[in-house]
């Protein structure tokens, strides 16, 4: 075998790097690092401010505003339907059309969603929603709010 020069001193250079990199593991556990966040936050430091709400009308701020006028659903039911012992329940899907400055211009009630039909409880929940007061319409136009009231023992009427 012909050594070539400068070849034995590439090989062996090759040789050191292998066993260089051939280090024993460490056995010791590393030691945590400390961060800002680790460290729990001063009164109200570091917290995150909830979005502000849009002053424009959309799915959210809608259903906001339904869910604080909720008890008086559950009032209509009470005066109409709600009455027997053996009381019908289920879902009202209602379709709210809110003017452009937040007043309710209609309420509609879809038959083939809805599985609680009667029309004094829809009077009733029809007569409540017209007072109601929503956020402005950001394109001006009437904007349709679909919303399903579930008037179940599993849904506002429990307790």
């Amino acid at each position: 075998m012909i050594l070539r020069p400068g070849r034995g001193l590439a090989c062996t250079l090759a040789l050191s790097a292998l066993l260089a990199c051939n280090k024993k593991p460490d056995t010791d556990a590393p030691e945590p690092a400390t961060t800002v966040a680790d460290k729990p936050p001063a009164d109200g430091e570091g917290e995150l401010e909830d979005p502000e709400e849009s002053p424009y009308l959309d799915s959210s701020n809608f259903n906001d505003a339904v869910e604080t006028h909720l008890s008086e659903i559950v009032a209509c039911y009470k005066d109409t339907v709600g009455k027997a012992a053996d009381a019908p329940t289920g879902r009202v899907r209602v379709t709210v059309v809110v003017e452009s400055q937040g007043t309710v211009k209609d309420v509609s009630f879809d038959a083939q969603r809805s599985t609680l039909k009667d029309d004094k409880l829809q009077a009733c929940i029809t007569e409540r929603v017209k007072t109601w007061r929503f956020n402005i319409s950001l394109t001006g136009a009437d904007t349709p709010m679909p919303y399903t009231f579930d008037l179940s023992a599993s849904g506002l009427l429990k307790g």
